[in-house]
């Protein structure tokens, strides 16, 4: 099962990378001077996400259902570190 745990963490780079530089959280956050990633590129770094997963499906069917939740939480965790933040707005004073 460690094997699974390992490719959760290896998926995880181009899930990293590839929020770093969606074209739409760099719109929204106002950081146009960094270039947002081509599609192929999108597209490529979303299949080398994937892919330890495929590998997994010939080891395990346990493993490949411990690394989808491990990367699921992952991404989420990675983009909720990569989320444009607002102000906090200041409390009503009645």
């Amino acid at each position: 099962m460690s094997l699974a745990w390992l490719l959760a963490l290896l998926s995880a780079l181009p899930l990293a990378w590839l929020a770093w530089g969606d074209p739409k959280r760099l719109r929204v956050s106002g950081q146009r001077q960094r270039k947002a990633h081509a599609p192929k590129t999108r597209a490529l770094l979303a299949t080398t996400a994937l892919l330890p997963g495929v590998v997994l499906l010939f080891h395990s069917a346990a493993a490949v259902l411990i690394w989808l939740g491990a990367v699921t939480t992952m991404g989420w965790a990675i983009s909720e570190a990569f989320a444009p933040r607002r102000p906090a707005r200041p409390a009503n004073e009645d």
